[in-house]
C-alpha cells in the first residue's frame, strides 16, 4: 500500500496543552483506518498490506530536559494509527534541521496558529514505513565477505533495525521554505518471502519526487523544468539505487539459502508525475510493471464528484478542478523484467478516496493497494 497522508496540516491544528499536540490527528486517521480503508479492503480486523509506504507523515521531537510525552515522535503517532505494524518514520525536513522561517515562523509563538510549536521541539515531516507484524525486516547487506558461507539467517537484524533501510537524499540545494526547494529522498527497506519452496528478497522503495508550484497549469518551460528535476531523480533511483544492488553480488540471497530467486523490486509514492509523464514512460521502459493499472477514484462517497473519475490526486478546496494520476507502485524482477507468465496484478484496487470527519485533516491523495503475484 502506498499513502501520501499530508500530514503536514497537523502543525495548524494541534491540540491545546497538557494532552498530546497530535491528540486529533491520531484519532482523525485512525477512524479512516479502522472504519474507511479496513473495510475497503474487505479485511477490517484481517492482516491488512504486508507493507505499507508513507509520504508526508509528521512527528516531533522533545529536546527539554524533561519531555512530557506531549510531543511524540513519528513512529508513535504511525503506530497508533496503523496497529499491528512495525512502524517506522525517517524525516526529510525539520524546524531545526531546515529552519527557513517562510515554513515555520507561522507555527512559532506570535504566529498564526493558537497552539504554537515551541522552539525546544523539532517538528518534522517525512516518510513513514510500515511492516506487517510477523513479516520481518531484513538487512540490506549481509555482514561476510563471502556470503556463499553466510548462515541463511545472517540477514536477520536483531534488536536493531538501522541496517534494514537506507536514506538516499534528493538534494535541491538551499532550503527556501517552500514547496519547490524541499528535501526529497528514496527510502530502502528490504524483506525476504518464501513461498512453494522458493525464497526472494522483496526491496521496496519509497519516494516522494520533486514537484515545483505552478506546474500542470500550462506554463510549458516550468512543466519541462518540473519533469527533467523528477527525471534526473528517476535516473539516481535506477542506476544508484537499483542497479548498485543488481550488480553488487556480495549483497544477494546466501548460497545455504534453499531455493533461493532474483529479487523483487516494488517502487511506490507520490512520484508528483502523471500517468503519461517522461519520467513514469521512462520506469516502464525499464521493465517495471504498473500493480495498479485501474486509476478510477473508489470514492467512499459514492456521490462524490470523484467517484469513478481517473485520478489519484484531487484538489481540496475546488471540487470542480479534475483528479489526476500523480502516485504509483510499480514492480520488477531482478533483471528489470518479468519472465513467461508476466505478473498478475489482478487483485490490485482501484485508488480509494477515504472519508473524515475531521476534514482539517484529510489527505488529497488516493491511498493505493497493490497485490502481485508472480506467474509459474
Amino acid at each position: 500500500m502506498s499513502w501520501n497522508m499530508a500530514g503536514a496540516k497537523l502543525f495548524e491544528h494541534l491540540d491545546p496543552p497538557p494532552g498530546p499536540a497530535a491528540g486529533s490527528y491520531i484519532t482523525a486517521f485512525r477512524n479512516v483506518w479502522d472504519r474507511g480503508i479496513g473495510p475497503w479492503l474487505g479485511s477490517p480486523q484481517g492482516e491488512g498490506p504486508d507493507i505499507m509506504l508513507l509520504q508526508e507523515c509528521i512527528g516531533f521531537e522533545d529536546l527539554s530536559p524533561e519531555p512530557t510525552g506531549r510531543w511524540q515522535s513519528g513512529k508513535t503517532l504511525l503506530e497508533q494509527i496503523f496497529p499491528g505494524y512495525e512502524c517506522f518514520f525517517f524525516p526529510s525536513v525539520s524546524s531545526h534541521k531546515n529552519p527557513h522561517p517562510g515554513k515555520w515562523k507561522r507555527y512559532e509563538h506570535g504566529g498564526e496558529v493558537d497552539a504554537c510549536i515551541p522552539g525546544y521541539v523539532d517538528a518534522q515531516q517525512g516518510y513513514g514505513i510500515c511492516i506487517r507484524e510477523g513479516l520481518g525486516s531484513r538487512k540490506l547487506w549481509i555482514p561476510h565477505r563471502d556470503p556463499r558461507n553466510a548462515s541463511p539467517d545472517a540477514d536477520l537484524p536483531g534488536p536493531d533495525c538501522h541496517s534494514c533501510f537506507e536514506s538516499i537524499g534528493f538534494t535541491p540545494g538551499l532550503y527556501l521554505g517552500s514547496r519547490d526547494t524541499e528535501p526529497r529522498a528514496v527510502l530502502m527497506g528490504r524483506t525476504r518471502l518464501e513461498s512453494q519452496g522458493e525464497t526472494r528478497y522483496l526491496n521496496y522503495l519509497n519516494v516522494h519526487l520533486n514537484t515545483l508550484t505552478g506546474e500542470r497549469e500550462g506554463n510549458i518551460r516550468l512543466n519541462r523544468m518540473a519533469s527533467s528535476s523528477r527525471l534526473r531523480q528517476i535516473d539516481l533511483i535506477l542506476d544508484n539505487v537499483v542497479s548498485a544492488y543488481q550488480e553488487a553480488k556480495e549483497y544477494k540471497m546466501p548460497d545455504t539459502v534453499t531455493g533461493g530467486k532474483a529479487d523483487i523490486w516494488i517502487i511506490g509514492g507520490d512520484f508528483n508525475a502523471t500517468y503519461d509523464a517522461e519520467e513514469i514512460e521512462h520506469i516502464r521502459h525499464m521493465g517495471f510493471v504498473d500493480a495498479v493499472p485501474d486509476k478510477q477514484i473508489h470514492d467512499a462517497d459514492p456521490d462524490s464528484p470523484y467517484h469513478d473519475q481517473t485520478g489519484t490526486k484531487w484538489s481540496i478546496h475546488n471540487a470542480n478542478t479534475p483528479a489526476v494520476v500523480l502516485d504509483h507502485i510499480f514492480c520488477g524482477l531482478e533483471h528489470s523484467s518479468f519472465p513467461a507468465g508476466g505478473v498478475d496484478v489482478s487483485g490490485s484496487r482501484r485508488p480509494y478516496r477515504p472519508h473524515f470527519d475531521r476534514t482539517e485533516f484529510a489527505s488529497d491523495h488516493a491511498v493505493l493497494y497493490a497485490k502481485i503475484r508472480l506467474q509459474a
